[in-house]
């Protein structure tokens, strides 16, 4: 009857739990360097922000700290931004897991209350039985869910999930205006567009600036670079196109995530006030409560796709690292 609801955040007496050491869980993992550690010992807390110019930093080379290639930080650093939101939609999916079984234990005085009193037979027992099995095995796939995402971030950034700050930032729309304004950065910043641009200006200036005897670039050879350029322009518009479309679903993805969870809450909460007076069995309360819970952890994640999708347009313009204002 009550199926695993999934697994979804919130804030609880767990919290300890959630962040205890994970080195002993993945031995293969190089653990952050020691300086990065405060002088007590203890991992010091990190923003997405700090995550990212640890990063930057270990991308740059020389005495400039100049990044060696725009695209590869560029991809590092949204691959980072993914497993930061990956984590924290992990760990408050489990937070909010454990809540949701919580909550459900909370009520199971009432039920053997009623069976007590003769008001309800053994059927109301058992849908209780069910919906903490249930709850049991969906705080499981949600703990699973978090182990994998903590030990990609881990691996990727050097960092500990328990150093990451619980309030990584939520999603804010990208205007039109500023949408193809990434878009016309994207154009200028496109490697394919960027080499053929260099190649037209060294071989357009070497055929005005040649003497009569030398070798200069035919009228048709220019007109084949230039053909190559406009095809390396389509394909950046193209890349870019994908981009803004898997931007504009995810945002509107999140709002519908936002609106059926606002129904779901309604119907959790009179569910509830029909079950504690007696006029709806526990069973249909759990099953609102886990209908809640999974809607929220799609929201969870719909919002974590609409971000990454956001910093994804940045990335492509290669304008990420001033995006988080890094250094």
């Amino acid at each position: 009857m009550l199926g695993v609801f999934g697994n979804v955040g919130s804030r609880g007496a767990v919290r300890a739990m959630v962040r205890e050491p994970v080195e002993a869980l993945w031995p293969s993992v190089r653990t952050p360097p020691p300086r990065v550690f405060a002088a007590m010992g203890a991992p010091p807390r990190v923003a997405v922000r700090d995550v990212l110019q640890h990063i930057r930093q270990r991308e740059s080379v020389g005495v400039t700290g100049v990044p060696t290639d725009p695209w590869r930080l560029n991809e590092q650093l949204l691959a980072a931004v993914a497993a930061c939101h990956g984590v924290d939609v992990a760990r408050r999916q489990l937070l909010n897991t454990l809540n949701t079984r919580k909550k459900l234990e909370n009520v199971s005085h009432i039920v053997g209350a009623r069976a007590g009193a003769g008001l309800s037979g053994s059927a109301e027992q058992r849908q209780l039985a069910d919906g903490l099995a249930s709850s049991g095995r969906a705080v499981e796939l949600a703990t699973d869910e978090w182990e994998t995402a903590s030990r990609h971030f881990t691996r990727l950034t050097r960092f500990l999930p328990s150093q990451l700050d619980d309030c990584v930032e939520g999603f804010v729309a990208v205007d039109a205006a500023e949408i193809d304004r990434l878009a016309q950065a994207s154009l200028l910043a496109c490697p394919n567009t960027q080499a053929h641009l260099k190649q037209l200006a060294l071989e357009g200036a070497r055929r005005r600036d040649a003497s009569p005897d030398q070798v200069v670039p035919t009228a048709d050879e220019l007109s084949a670079w230039i053909f190559l350029l406009h095809q390396a322009r389509s394909q950046a518009i193209g890349r870019f196109s994908q981009a803004r479309e898997a931007y504009l679903q995810a945002e509107m993805a999140w709002e519908l995530a936002k609106a059926r969870v606002a129904r779901a809450r309604s119907a959790r909460q009179i569910a509830e006030a029909q079950f504690r007076v007696g006029a709806r069995a526990v069973g249909a309360f759990a099953q609102a409560l886990f209908d809640l819970v999974g809607l929220r952890n799609e929201l969870l994640r719909r919002e974590s796709d609409a971000c990454v999708a956001r910093a994804a347009m940045y990335a492509m313009a290669l304008q990420l690292p001033e995006q988080f204002g890094l250094r």
